[in-house]
């Protein structure tokens, strides 16, 4: 036996607590490290799972990175106008199913299209500011987790009545609504329906389950005096971590803004505020 094992040999026989206190310490230092990486791990696929897979990736909507140029600017490189505003443009995606099909040629994940509007709801005396999303139920459970937060009745309830719609969980106690009841919606455009109240939803979000309001696409295509218009186009991809690079792409192919976060009016990959918009 070597002089270094016979030393080591030595010392391990006549300090025995010693080296059993020395590997209980480090079996105690490595288990937890091994549950301190578990638990991250863990919590952050609760994370995704609860926060960013209940929300689509990316939001397609009707925002130009650049405003409307003037004819004038089109023509005449080297002149210059002062005082001028853009041309007034419709708003909305023109086109909306075109645009789907070129973007799935090539996106990994699921797309849906949707309108968001704003309106005043009235029931039983009490006037709410609701935000309404009109959605295509055949597509919308591919891209949210809607279909899965659903309380009473389904998304394909919508299909009931020639305007329905699904109330937030906490917007129905608050007004006293209840499935079967008939609201009024009035929009800002001057647009007011009667709608049926066919189910209801609780995201977990209180500000959703509190505000917000699901209708079919041509509802609130109505609510908004866009017929076969749509103003956002939201984006379910295979992989949360590479939406940032796949909206950039998209901004670059449809024209339109683009910003990571939850936000209106703009196309974002819903992760972190990016610099560059």
């Amino acid at each position: 036996m070597s002089l270094v094992l016979t030393i080591a040999w030595t010392h391990v026989r006549h300090r025995a607590r010693q080296t059993l206190v020395a590997i209980a310490g480090v079996m105690t230092g490595v288990a937890f490290s091994v549950m301190m990486a578990a638990m991250m791990e863990g919590s952050q696929d609760d994370f995704i799972r609860t926060l960013v897979d209940a929300l689509p990736h990316i939001s397609i909507t009707d925002e130009l990175r650049q405003p409307t140029r003037q004819p004038a600017d089109q023509i005449y490189a080297a002149a210059e106008f002062h005082r001028l505003t853009p041309n007034v443009r419709r708003p909305g995606i023109k086109n909306p199913m075109a645009t789907i099909a070129s973007l799935q040629g090539w996106v990994p994940g699921a797309l849906t299209a949707s309108v968001q509007s704003k309106a005043v709801l009235r029931f039983a005396g009490r006037n709410l500011t609701v935000a309404i999303i009109g959605i295509d139920p055949r597509t919308e459970g591919q891209v949210s987790t809607l279909a899965s937060h659903m309380r009473q009745g389904n998304l394909n309830s919508l299909y009931r009545s020639s305007h329905a719609i699904l109330l937030g969980d906490r917007l129905a106690a608050k007004i006293g609504a209840r499935v079967n009841s008939n609201i009024t919606l009035a929009s800002a455009q001057g647009v007011s329906m009667n709608a049926t109240v066919v189910g209801t939803f609780h995201s977990g979000f209180r500000g959703t389950d509190e505000t917000t309001g699901y209708v079919l696409l041509r509802t609130a295509q109505i609510l908004e005096r866009q017929t076969g218009i749509i103003n956002e186009i939201r984006v379910r991809t295979n992989d949360p971590m590479q939406a940032r690079l796949i909206s950039e792409r998209i901004g670059e192919q449809t024209g339109t803004r683009r910003s990571p976060g939850r936000r209106r009016r703009r196309t974002c990959c819903r992760r972190s505020r990016c610099a560059t918009c």
